[in-house]
Protein backbone atom coordinates (compact mmCIF):
# COMPACT_ATOMS: atom_id res chain seq x y z
CA UNK A 1 0.00 0.00 0.00
CA UNK A 2 1.28 3.54 -0.60
CA UNK A 3 2.62 5.51 2.32
CA UNK A 4 -0.40 7.84 2.02
CA UNK A 5 -3.43 8.34 -0.19
CA UNK A 6 -3.13 11.58 -2.17
CA UNK A 7 -5.90 12.58 -4.53
CA UNK A 8 -5.71 16.35 -4.56
CA UNK A 9 -6.98 17.41 -7.96
CA UNK A 10 -4.18 19.77 -8.94
CA UNK A 11 -1.45 17.24 -8.20
CA UNK A 12 -3.27 14.56 -10.15
CA UNK A 13 -3.63 16.81 -13.20
CA UNK A 14 0.06 17.67 -13.09
CA UNK A 15 1.01 14.00 -12.81
CA UNK A 16 -1.16 13.00 -15.77
CA UNK A 17 0.22 15.84 -17.85
CA UNK A 18 3.78 14.95 -16.93
CA UNK A 19 3.24 11.28 -17.78
CA UNK A 20 1.89 12.30 -21.19
CA UNK A 21 4.92 14.54 -21.83
CA UNK A 22 7.35 11.83 -20.83
CA UNK A 23 5.59 9.27 -22.99
CA UNK A 24 5.91 11.66 -25.92
CA UNK A 25 9.67 11.71 -25.43
CA UNK A 26 10.35 14.75 -23.23
CA UNK A 27 11.37 15.15 -19.60
CA UNK A 28 14.07 12.54 -19.35
CA UNK A 29 14.91 13.56 -15.77
CA UNK A 30 11.91 11.81 -14.18
CA UNK A 31 10.43 8.33 -14.32
CA UNK A 32 8.05 7.86 -17.21
CA UNK A 33 4.64 6.60 -16.24
CA UNK A 34 4.85 7.19 -12.49
CA UNK A 35 4.27 10.09 -10.10
CA UNK A 36 7.22 9.21 -7.89
CA UNK A 37 5.09 6.91 -5.75
CA UNK A 38 4.64 4.09 -8.23
CA UNK A 39 1.23 5.30 -9.43
CA UNK A 40 -0.17 6.51 -12.75
CA UNK A 41 -3.68 7.92 -13.14
CA UNK A 42 -4.21 6.90 -16.78
CA UNK A 43 -2.38 6.16 -20.00
CA UNK A 44 -1.77 8.76 -22.72
CA UNK A 45 -4.36 9.00 -25.46
CA UNK A 46 -4.15 6.21 -28.02
CA UNK A 47 -2.07 3.87 -25.86
CA UNK A 48 -2.96 0.35 -24.79
CA UNK A 49 -3.10 0.57 -21.01
CA UNK A 50 -1.93 -2.33 -18.87
CA UNK A 51 -2.90 -1.72 -15.25
CA UNK A 52 -0.25 -3.19 -12.95
CA UNK A 53 -0.80 -3.50 -9.18
CA UNK A 54 2.17 -4.63 -7.10
CA UNK A 55 3.26 -4.87 -3.47
CA UNK A 56 5.27 -2.08 -1.76
CA UNK A 57 8.56 -3.87 -1.10
CA UNK A 58 9.23 -4.07 -4.88
CA UNK A 59 8.74 -0.38 -5.59
CA UNK A 60 12.42 0.61 -5.72
CA UNK A 61 13.12 -2.30 -8.09
CA UNK A 62 10.11 -1.95 -10.41
CA UNK A 63 9.47 1.79 -10.63
CA UNK A 64 12.45 2.62 -12.87
CA UNK A 65 11.82 -0.48 -14.99
CA UNK A 66 8.20 0.57 -15.58
CA UNK A 67 9.49 3.98 -16.67
CA UNK A 68 11.98 2.40 -19.10
CA UNK A 69 9.36 0.08 -20.56
CA UNK A 70 6.96 2.96 -21.19
CA UNK A 71 9.73 4.99 -22.81
CA UNK A 72 10.46 2.13 -25.23
CA UNK A 73 6.91 2.38 -26.65
CA UNK A 74 6.56 -1.32 -27.32
CA UNK A 75 3.55 -1.81 -29.64
CA UNK A 76 0.77 -4.40 -29.62
CA UNK A 77 -1.80 -4.26 -32.42
CA UNK A 78 -0.38 -0.97 -33.60
CA UNK A 79 -0.79 0.71 -30.19
CA UNK A 80 2.02 1.62 -27.79
CA UNK A 81 1.74 -0.32 -24.53
CA UNK A 82 1.64 1.85 -21.42
CA UNK A 83 1.95 0.28 -17.94
CA UNK A 84 0.06 2.27 -15.32
CA UNK A 85 1.22 1.10 -11.92
CA UNK A 86 -0.24 1.22 -8.43
CA UNK A 87 1.44 0.17 -5.21
CA UNK A 88 -1.10 -1.61 -2.99
CA UNK A 89 -0.50 -3.86 0.03
CA UNK A 90 -1.11 -7.47 -0.95
CA UNK A 91 -3.99 -8.19 1.41
CA UNK A 92 -5.73 -4.91 0.64
CA UNK A 93 -5.43 -5.60 -3.09
CA UNK A 94 -6.81 -9.13 -2.63
CA UNK A 95 -9.88 -7.81 -0.81
CA UNK A 96 -10.50 -5.05 -3.34
CA UNK A 97 -10.12 -7.32 -6.38
CA UNK A 98 -12.48 -9.83 -4.78
CA UNK A 99 -15.16 -7.19 -4.17
CA UNK A 100 -14.70 -5.61 -7.61
CA UNK A 101 -13.34 -2.21 -6.54
CA UNK A 102 -9.84 -2.82 -7.95
CA UNK A 103 -9.49 -4.19 -11.49
CA UNK A 104 -5.89 -4.59 -12.58
CA UNK A 105 -4.67 -6.36 -15.69
CA UNK A 106 -1.64 -7.76 -13.86
CA UNK A 107 -1.23 -8.30 -10.14
CA UNK A 108 2.03 -9.03 -8.35
CA UNK A 109 1.38 -9.51 -4.62
CA UNK A 110 4.35 -10.32 -2.42
CA UNK A 111 3.46 -14.00 -2.36
CA UNK A 112 1.44 -16.54 -4.35
CA UNK A 113 -0.71 -17.31 -1.31
CA UNK A 114 -2.78 -14.20 -2.05
CA UNK A 115 -3.80 -15.51 -5.47
CA UNK A 116 -5.09 -18.70 -3.85
CA UNK A 117 -7.02 -16.63 -1.32
CA UNK A 118 -8.45 -14.40 -4.06
CA UNK A 119 -9.75 -17.41 -5.98
CA UNK A 120 -11.26 -18.76 -2.76
CA UNK A 121 -12.89 -15.47 -1.72
CA UNK A 122 -14.16 -14.61 -5.22
CA UNK A 123 -15.17 -18.21 -5.93
CA UNK A 124 -13.58 -17.75 -9.34
CA UNK A 125 -10.17 -18.63 -10.79
CA UNK A 126 -8.90 -15.11 -11.43
CA UNK A 127 -5.29 -16.22 -10.83
CA UNK A 128 -3.65 -19.24 -12.44
CA UNK A 129 -2.36 -22.01 -10.17
CA UNK A 130 1.24 -21.26 -11.15
CA UNK A 131 2.76 -17.95 -12.23
CA UNK A 132 6.28 -16.81 -12.99
CA UNK A 133 8.17 -15.33 -10.07
CA UNK A 134 9.69 -11.89 -10.66
CA UNK A 135 11.93 -12.03 -7.57
CA UNK A 136 11.83 -13.77 -4.20
CA UNK A 137 12.75 -13.14 -0.58
CA UNK A 138 12.35 -15.32 2.51
CA UNK A 139 10.52 -14.32 5.66
CA UNK A 140 13.01 -13.86 8.52
CA UNK A 141 12.96 -12.96 12.18
CA UNK A 142 14.81 -9.65 12.35
CA UNK A 143 16.54 -9.15 15.69
CA UNK A 144 19.15 -6.69 16.97
CA UNK A 145 22.57 -8.36 17.00
CA UNK A 146 23.11 -8.32 20.81
CA UNK A 147 19.73 -9.96 21.30
CA UNK A 148 20.40 -12.53 18.57
CA UNK A 149 23.70 -13.43 20.21
CA UNK A 150 21.91 -13.86 23.54
CA UNK A 151 19.85 -16.60 21.86
CA UNK A 152 22.98 -18.34 20.56
CA UNK A 153 23.39 -16.84 17.09
CA UNK A 154 25.49 -17.44 14.99
CA UNK A 155 26.46 -20.87 16.38
CA UNK A 156 22.86 -21.84 17.06
CA UNK A 157 20.11 -21.55 14.49
CA UNK A 158 17.30 -19.72 16.27
CA UNK A 159 13.84 -21.28 15.96
CA UNK A 160 10.26 -20.05 15.98
CA UNK A 161 9.95 -22.07 19.18
CA UNK A 162 12.63 -19.86 20.80
CA UNK A 163 10.75 -16.72 19.78
CA UNK A 164 7.40 -18.04 20.95
CA UNK A 165 8.88 -19.07 24.29
CA UNK A 166 10.20 -15.54 24.78
CA UNK A 167 6.88 -14.02 23.73
CA UNK A 168 4.95 -15.96 26.36
CA UNK A 169 7.50 -16.11 29.20
CA UNK A 170 6.93 -14.14 32.37
CA UNK A 171 9.70 -11.63 32.70
CA UNK A 172 10.54 -11.65 28.99
CA UNK A 173 14.30 -11.67 28.43
CA UNK A 174 14.92 -12.39 32.12
CA UNK A 175 13.66 -15.89 31.39
CA UNK A 176 16.76 -16.57 29.25
CA UNK A 177 19.21 -14.90 31.60
CA UNK A 178 19.19 -11.39 30.13
CA UNK A 179 17.03 -9.15 32.32
CA UNK A 180 18.90 -6.12 30.95
CA UNK A 181 16.89 -6.44 27.71
CA UNK A 182 13.59 -6.01 29.55
CA UNK A 183 10.24 -7.16 28.19
CA UNK A 184 10.06 -9.10 24.93
CA UNK A 185 8.40 -6.91 22.29
CA UNK A 186 7.25 -8.53 19.06
CA UNK A 187 6.11 -6.84 15.86
CA UNK A 188 4.48 -8.35 12.82
CA UNK A 189 2.24 -6.69 10.31
CA UNK A 190 -1.48 -7.27 9.94
CA UNK A 191 -2.17 -10.59 8.16
CA UNK A 192 -5.25 -9.06 6.54
CA UNK A 193 -2.97 -6.66 4.64
CA UNK A 194 0.60 -7.94 4.62
CA UNK A 195 2.30 -11.07 3.32
CA UNK A 196 4.93 -10.97 6.07
CA UNK A 197 2.16 -10.67 8.65
CA UNK A 198 0.15 -13.55 7.25
CA UNK A 199 3.21 -15.79 6.95
CA UNK A 200 4.25 -14.90 10.51
CA UNK A 201 0.84 -15.83 11.89
CA UNK A 202 0.82 -19.11 9.96
CA UNK A 203 4.26 -19.83 11.45
CA UNK A 204 2.88 -19.14 14.92
CA UNK A 205 0.13 -21.72 14.39
CA UNK A 206 2.61 -24.26 13.03
CA UNK A 207 4.91 -23.75 16.04
CA UNK A 208 2.02 -23.91 18.48
CA UNK A 209 1.01 -27.40 17.28
CA UNK A 210 4.53 -28.60 16.46
CA UNK A 211 3.97 -28.99 12.71
CA UNK A 212 5.83 -27.87 9.59
CA UNK A 213 3.14 -28.76 7.06
CA UNK A 214 -0.41 -30.02 6.80
CA UNK A 215 -2.08 -27.49 9.10
CA UNK A 216 -5.78 -28.30 9.51
CA UNK A 217 -8.86 -26.48 10.73
CA UNK A 218 -8.68 -28.61 13.87
CA UNK A 219 -5.06 -27.50 14.42
CA UNK A 220 -6.14 -23.88 14.21
CA UNK A 221 -8.71 -24.46 16.91
CA UNK A 222 -6.22 -26.32 19.13
CA UNK A 223 -3.57 -23.60 18.80
CA UNK A 224 -5.72 -20.55 19.53
CA UNK A 225 -4.87 -20.21 23.22
CA UNK A 226 -1.12 -20.31 22.53
CA UNK A 227 -1.37 -17.89 19.62
CA UNK A 228 -3.47 -15.49 21.71
CA UNK A 229 -0.71 -15.51 24.35
CA UNK A 230 1.94 -14.85 21.70
CA UNK A 231 -0.04 -11.95 20.26
CA UNK A 232 -0.12 -10.26 23.67
CA UNK A 233 3.59 -9.41 23.19
CA UNK A 234 2.80 -7.40 20.05
CA UNK A 235 3.73 -3.70 20.00
CA UNK A 236 1.35 -2.94 17.14
CA UNK A 237 0.39 -4.30 13.72
CA UNK A 238 0.38 -2.35 10.43
CA UNK A 239 -0.16 -2.56 6.68
CA UNK A 240 3.44 -2.96 5.49
CA UNK A 241 6.89 -3.70 6.94
CA UNK A 242 8.13 -0.38 5.52
CA UNK A 243 6.49 1.50 8.40
CA UNK A 244 7.98 -0.99 10.85
CA UNK A 245 11.42 -0.36 9.32
CA UNK A 246 10.98 3.38 9.92
CA UNK A 247 10.08 2.74 13.55
CA UNK A 248 13.16 0.54 13.99
CA UNK A 249 15.31 3.40 12.73
CA UNK A 250 13.60 5.82 15.09
CA UNK A 251 13.29 3.71 18.23
CA UNK A 252 16.18 1.25 18.02
CA UNK A 253 16.13 -1.76 20.37
CA UNK A 254 13.60 -0.03 22.62
CA UNK A 255 10.96 -0.23 19.89
CA UNK A 256 10.97 -3.99 19.31
CA UNK A 257 12.94 -7.11 20.22
CA UNK A 258 11.99 -9.09 17.12
CA UNK A 259 10.18 -8.32 13.88
CA UNK A 260 8.83 -10.66 11.23
CA UNK A 261 9.86 -9.13 7.91
CA UNK A 262 11.38 -9.91 4.55
CA UNK A 263 15.10 -10.57 4.18
CA UNK A 264 15.29 -7.78 1.62
CA UNK A 265 14.04 -5.24 4.19
CA UNK A 266 16.73 -6.25 6.70
CA UNK A 267 19.49 -5.88 4.08
CA UNK A 268 18.23 -2.44 3.03
CA UNK A 269 17.87 -1.34 6.66
CA UNK A 270 21.49 -2.13 7.49
CA UNK A 271 22.79 -0.67 4.23
CA UNK A 272 21.01 2.64 4.82
CA UNK A 273 21.44 2.92 8.57
CA UNK A 274 25.09 2.06 9.06
CA UNK A 275 26.59 1.89 12.52
CA UNK A 276 25.69 -0.46 15.35
CA UNK A 277 23.82 -2.42 16.40
CA UNK A 278 22.82 -4.20 13.21
CA UNK A 279 19.66 -6.10 12.55
CA UNK A 280 20.31 -9.80 11.98
CA UNK A 281 18.08 -11.80 9.63
CA UNK A 282 17.43 -15.05 11.46
CA UNK A 283 16.26 -17.92 9.25
CA UNK A 284 14.19 -20.10 11.61
CA UNK A 285 15.35 -23.65 12.21
CA UNK A 286 11.91 -25.08 11.39
CA UNK A 287 11.90 -23.46 7.95
CA UNK A 288 10.38 -20.36 6.46
CA UNK A 289 8.17 -19.01 3.71
CA UNK A 290 9.38 -17.42 0.49
CA UNK A 291 7.57 -14.41 -0.91
CA UNK A 292 7.80 -15.17 -4.61
CA UNK A 293 6.27 -12.03 -6.20
CA UNK A 294 4.22 -13.79 -8.90
CA UNK A 295 3.48 -12.04 -12.19
CA UNK A 296 -0.21 -12.90 -12.49
CA UNK A 297 -2.22 -11.80 -15.54
CA UNK A 298 -5.79 -11.93 -14.29
CA UNK A 299 -8.35 -14.10 -16.05
CA UNK A 300 -11.09 -11.54 -15.44
CA UNK A 301 -13.93 -10.00 -17.47
CA UNK A 302 -12.26 -6.58 -17.43
CA UNK A 303 -9.02 -7.85 -19.01
CA UNK A 304 -9.14 -7.79 -22.83
CA UNK A 305 -7.11 -10.04 -25.18
CA UNK A 306 -5.13 -6.96 -26.24
CA UNK A 307 -4.30 -6.16 -22.61
CA UNK A 308 -3.18 -9.76 -22.12
CA UNK A 309 -0.79 -9.29 -25.06
CA UNK A 310 0.43 -6.02 -23.58
CA UNK A 311 0.96 -7.76 -20.24
CA UNK A 312 2.98 -10.47 -21.99
CA UNK A 313 5.15 -7.78 -23.60
CA UNK A 314 5.84 -6.21 -20.22
CA UNK A 315 6.57 -9.64 -18.70
CA UNK A 316 9.09 -10.29 -21.47
CA UNK A 317 10.74 -6.96 -20.69
CA UNK A 318 11.00 -7.83 -16.99
CA UNK A 319 12.46 -11.26 -17.77
CA UNK A 320 15.22 -9.61 -19.78
CA UNK A 321 15.92 -6.84 -17.28
CA UNK A 322 15.71 -8.47 -13.84
CA UNK A 323 18.65 -10.81 -13.34
CA UNK A 324 20.30 -12.02 -10.13
CA UNK A 325 22.60 -9.01 -9.90
CA UNK A 326 19.84 -6.46 -10.40
CA UNK A 327 17.59 -8.27 -7.93
CA UNK A 328 20.34 -8.46 -5.31
CA UNK A 329 20.96 -4.74 -5.70
CA UNK A 330 17.57 -4.27 -4.05
CA UNK A 331 17.96 -7.20 -1.66
CA UNK A 332 16.03 -9.86 -3.60
CA UNK A 333 16.92 -13.35 -4.75
CA UNK A 334 15.96 -15.19 -7.92
CA UNK A 335 14.37 -18.46 -6.79
CA UNK A 336 14.72 -20.19 -3.42
CA UNK A 337 18.13 -21.82 -3.65
CA UNK A 338 21.22 -20.62 -1.72
CA UNK A 339 23.08 -17.88 -3.58
CA UNK A 340 26.43 -16.13 -3.51
CA UNK A 341 26.79 -12.80 -1.75
CA UNK A 342 26.06 -9.99 -4.17
CA UNK A 343 24.41 -6.58 -4.18
CA UNK A 344 23.20 -5.77 -0.68
CA UNK A 345 22.71 -9.45 0.22
CA UNK A 346 25.84 -9.67 2.36
CA UNK A 347 26.86 -10.77 5.85
CA UNK A 348 27.80 -7.16 6.54
CA UNK A 349 24.14 -6.28 5.98
CA UNK A 350 23.03 -8.97 8.40
CA UNK A 351 21.94 -11.71 5.99
CA UNK A 352 23.28 -15.19 5.25
CA UNK A 353 22.26 -16.19 1.74
CA UNK A 354 24.43 -19.32 1.61
CA UNK A 355 22.19 -21.35 3.93
CA UNK A 356 19.98 -24.03 2.41
CA UNK A 357 16.54 -23.09 3.70
CA UNK A 358 13.62 -25.41 4.26
CA UNK A 359 10.48 -23.95 2.71
CA UNK A 360 7.36 -24.31 4.84
CA UNK A 361 4.19 -25.29 3.01
CA UNK A 362 1.20 -22.99 3.07
CA UNK A 363 -2.12 -24.32 4.34
CA UNK A 364 -5.04 -24.79 1.99
CA UNK A 365 -7.16 -21.67 1.34
CA UNK A 366 -10.01 -22.97 3.52
CA UNK A 367 -7.59 -23.41 6.44
CA UNK A 368 -6.06 -19.99 5.77
CA UNK A 369 -9.50 -18.43 5.87
CA UNK A 370 -10.24 -20.13 9.19
CA UNK A 371 -6.85 -19.05 10.53
CA UNK A 372 -7.48 -15.41 9.62
CA UNK A 373 -10.87 -15.47 11.32
CA UNK A 374 -9.30 -16.95 14.46
CA UNK A 375 -6.55 -14.31 14.42
CA UNK A 376 -9.12 -11.51 14.13
CA UNK A 377 -10.83 -12.80 17.26
CA UNK A 378 -7.60 -13.45 19.20
CA UNK A 379 -5.27 -10.62 18.19
CA UNK A 380 -4.11 -8.12 20.79
CA UNK A 381 -7.05 -5.79 21.52
CA UNK A 382 -6.86 -2.01 21.24
CA UNK A 383 -8.02 1.21 22.85
CA UNK A 384 -8.84 3.54 19.93
CA UNK A 385 -10.22 7.05 20.31
CA UNK A 386 -11.60 8.50 17.07
CA UNK A 387 -11.19 12.30 17.09
CA UNK A 388 -13.16 13.89 14.27
CA UNK A 389 -13.30 17.47 12.99
CA UNK A 390 -16.85 18.89 12.85
CA UNK A 391 -15.92 22.51 12.11
CA UNK A 392 -18.05 24.48 9.68
CA UNK A 393 -15.81 23.76 6.71
CA UNK A 394 -16.66 20.07 6.99
CA UNK A 395 -19.97 20.97 5.31
CA UNK A 396 -18.08 21.75 2.10
CA UNK A 397 -17.83 19.19 -0.74
CA UNK A 398 -19.64 16.52 1.26
CA UNK A 399 -16.66 16.12 3.58
CA UNK A 400 -18.59 15.31 6.73
CA UNK A 401 -20.77 12.67 5.10
CA UNK A 402 -17.76 11.01 3.50
CA UNK A 403 -15.90 11.12 6.81
CA UNK A 404 -18.89 9.39 8.41
CA UNK A 405 -18.66 6.69 5.74
CA UNK A 406 -14.94 6.35 6.51
CA UNK A 407 -15.67 5.89 10.21
CA UNK A 408 -18.18 3.17 9.36
CA UNK A 409 -15.53 1.44 7.21
CA UNK A 410 -13.23 1.59 10.22
CA UNK A 411 -15.91 -0.01 12.43
CA UNK A 412 -16.05 -2.88 9.94
CA UNK A 413 -12.47 -3.80 10.88
CA UNK A 414 -12.89 -3.50 14.65
CA UNK A 415 -12.84 -6.51 16.95
CA UNK A 416 -15.57 -6.90 19.60
CA UNK A 417 -12.76 -6.92 22.19
CA UNK A 418 -11.47 -3.49 21.12
CA UNK A 419 -12.48 -0.48 23.17
CA UNK A 420 -13.54 2.41 20.93
CA UNK A 421 -14.55 5.97 21.78
CA UNK A 422 -15.57 9.05 19.79
CA UNK A 423 -14.63 12.72 20.16
CA UNK A 424 -15.99 15.53 17.99
CA UNK A 425 -14.22 18.88 17.88
CA UNK A 426 -14.68 22.28 16.32
CA UNK A 427 -13.61 25.29 18.39
CA UNK A 428 -14.22 23.07 21.44
CA UNK A 429 -13.74 19.38 22.12
CA UNK A 430 -16.69 17.16 23.07
CA UNK A 431 -16.42 13.53 24.20
CA UNK A 432 -19.33 11.89 22.40
CA UNK A 433 -18.71 8.37 23.74
CA UNK A 434 -16.03 7.11 26.15
CA UNK A 435 -13.79 4.13 25.45
CA UNK A 436 -15.91 1.02 25.89
CA UNK A 437 -15.86 -2.49 24.38
CA UNK A 438 -17.04 -2.37 20.78
CA UNK A 439 -19.31 -5.34 21.44
CA UNK A 440 -21.15 -3.09 23.89
CA UNK A 441 -21.20 0.32 22.20
CA UNK A 442 -21.25 -0.48 18.46
CA UNK A 443 -24.84 0.70 17.95
CA UNK A 444 -24.21 3.82 20.04
CA UNK A 445 -21.12 4.65 17.99
CA UNK A 446 -23.00 4.25 14.73
CA UNK A 447 -25.80 6.44 16.05
CA UNK A 448 -23.39 9.11 17.32
CA UNK A 449 -21.58 9.22 13.98
CA UNK A 450 -24.86 9.68 12.11
CA UNK A 451 -25.84 12.67 14.28
CA UNK A 452 -22.55 14.56 13.86
CA UNK A 453 -23.10 18.03 12.41
CA UNK A 454 -20.62 20.68 11.33
CA UNK A 455 -20.30 24.20 12.74
CA UNK A 456 -17.72 26.48 14.32
CA UNK A 457 -13.93 26.85 14.18
CA UNK A 458 -11.05 24.41 14.41
CA UNK A 459 -9.07 23.56 17.57
CA UNK A 460 -6.87 20.69 16.37
CA UNK A 461 -4.14 21.00 18.98
CA UNK A 462 -6.54 21.13 21.91
CA UNK A 463 -8.35 18.06 20.56
CA UNK A 464 -5.05 16.21 20.15
CA UNK A 465 -3.89 16.86 23.72
CA UNK A 466 -7.27 16.03 25.24
CA UNK A 467 -7.56 12.88 23.12
CA UNK A 468 -4.15 11.69 24.30
CA UNK A 469 -5.13 12.32 27.92
CA UNK A 470 -8.33 10.33 27.48
CA UNK A 471 -6.55 7.26 26.10
CA UNK A 472 -3.64 7.46 28.55
CA UNK A 473 -6.07 7.20 31.44
CA UNK A 474 -6.99 3.76 30.08
CA UNK A 475 -3.49 2.66 29.03
CA UNK A 476 -0.56 1.53 31.11
CA UNK A 477 -0.95 -2.22 31.63
CA UNK A 478 0.57 -3.19 28.28
CA UNK A 479 -2.33 -5.49 27.44
CA UNK A 480 -3.67 -3.29 24.63
CA UNK A 481 -2.54 -1.28 21.63
CA UNK A 482 -3.40 2.37 22.34
CA UNK A 483 -4.14 4.98 19.69
CA UNK A 484 -5.75 8.27 18.78
CA UNK A 485 -7.04 8.60 15.21
CA UNK A 486 -7.45 12.29 14.38
CA UNK A 487 -9.04 13.77 11.24
CA UNK A 488 -9.15 17.46 10.34
CA UNK A 489 -9.92 19.35 7.15
CA UNK A 490 -8.22 22.63 8.03
CA UNK A 491 -5.60 24.57 9.90
CA UNK A 492 -5.94 25.26 13.61
CA UNK A 493 -7.76 28.54 14.31
CA UNK A 494 -9.04 28.26 17.87
CA UNK A 495 -6.75 26.20 20.12
CA UNK A 496 -5.47 27.52 23.43
CA UNK A 497 -2.46 25.25 22.90
CA UNK A 498 0.26 25.49 20.24
CA UNK A 499 1.55 22.90 17.81
CA UNK A 500 4.61 22.56 20.05
CA UNK A 501 2.32 21.67 22.95
CA UNK A 502 0.62 18.98 20.85
CA UNK A 503 3.95 17.56 19.60
CA UNK A 504 5.32 17.52 23.15
CA UNK A 505 2.22 15.75 24.45
CA UNK A 506 2.44 13.17 21.66
CA UNK A 507 6.11 12.50 22.33
CA UNK A 508 5.89 12.24 26.11
CA UNK A 509 5.34 8.50 26.27
CA UNK A 510 5.31 7.40 29.94
CA UNK A 511 6.68 3.90 29.21
CA UNK A 512 6.38 1.19 26.61
CA UNK A 513 3.27 -0.29 28.23
CA UNK A 514 1.45 3.03 28.08
CA UNK A 515 2.44 4.13 24.57
CA UNK A 516 -0.32 5.96 22.70
CA UNK A 517 0.29 6.41 18.99
CA UNK A 518 -1.44 9.16 17.03
CA UNK A 519 -2.60 8.57 13.46
CA UNK A 520 -3.47 11.82 11.74
CA UNK A 521 -5.47 12.49 8.57
CA UNK A 522 -5.06 15.77 6.67
CA UNK A 523 -8.46 15.68 5.01
CA UNK A 524 -8.95 17.50 1.68
CA UNK A 525 -7.04 20.39 0.17
CA UNK A 526 -8.11 22.64 3.05
CA UNK A 527 -5.84 20.70 5.41
CA UNK A 528 -2.71 21.17 3.28
CA UNK A 529 -1.51 23.96 5.57
CA UNK A 530 -1.77 21.73 8.63
CA UNK A 531 -0.20 18.63 7.03
CA UNK A 532 3.30 19.37 8.35
CA UNK A 533 2.01 19.93 11.89
CA UNK A 534 -0.04 16.73 11.77
CA UNK A 535 3.00 14.81 10.54
CA UNK A 536 5.09 16.15 13.42
CA UNK A 537 2.44 15.06 15.92
CA UNK A 538 2.10 11.58 14.42
CA UNK A 539 5.85 10.98 14.19
CA UNK A 540 6.49 12.23 17.73
CA UNK A 541 4.10 9.56 19.02
CA UNK A 542 5.39 6.73 16.81
CA UNK A 543 2.23 6.87 14.70
CA UNK A 544 1.69 7.70 11.05
CA UNK A 545 0.40 10.70 9.10
CA UNK A 546 -2.02 10.24 6.19
CA UNK A 547 -3.59 12.54 3.64
CA UNK A 548 -6.99 11.84 2.15
CA UNK A 549 -9.89 13.30 0.25
CA UNK A 550 -13.59 12.60 -0.03
CA UNK A 551 -12.96 10.00 -2.73
CA UNK A 552 -10.65 7.80 -0.64
CA UNK A 553 -11.26 8.54 3.03
CA UNK A 554 -12.78 5.11 3.68
CA UNK A 555 -9.58 3.54 2.31
CA UNK A 556 -7.49 5.73 4.63
CA UNK A 557 -9.49 4.61 7.65
CA UNK A 558 -9.15 0.96 6.56
CA UNK A 559 -5.39 1.41 6.25
CA UNK A 560 -5.20 2.88 9.76
CA UNK A 561 -7.29 -0.03 11.06
CA UNK A 562 -4.46 -2.37 10.01
CA UNK A 563 -2.45 -1.18 13.03
CA UNK A 564 -4.97 -2.70 15.45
Amino acid sequence: MKRSYITIGLITLVVVALAAVLFAGGGADGPSGTDGSGTVARAPKGALEVSFVYSPEKEALLQPLIARFNDERREVGGKPVFVSARVVASGDAERRIADGTLKPTVWSPAGSLWGRLLNFDADRAYVAKTNRSIVSTPLVIAMWEPLARALGWPKKQVSYADILKLATAKGGWAGVGHPEFGAFRLVHTNPEFSTAGLEAVVAEYYAAVGKKEGLTVQDVSAARAKVRAIENSIVHYGDTTLFVEQQLRRGGPGYASAVAMEETTVAAFNRDRGGQPRLIALHPEEGTFFSDSPYAVLDAPWVTPEQQQGAAAFDDFLRRNVDADQAAGQGFRIGTEPVKERGILTAQNGVDVSRDLRTLSLPEPRVMDTLKEAWRADRKPANVLLVTDVSGSMNDEGRLQNAKDGLKAFFGQVSPRDRVGLVAFSDRTVLQLPLEPFAKNKSQLLGAVETLSADGGTAVYDATVEGLRTVRREAGRGDRINAVVLLTDGEDTDSTRSVQDAVRAAGEQPDSAGEVRVFTIAYSAGAAGSADALKRIAEASGGKAYTGDTDDIDGVYRSISSFF
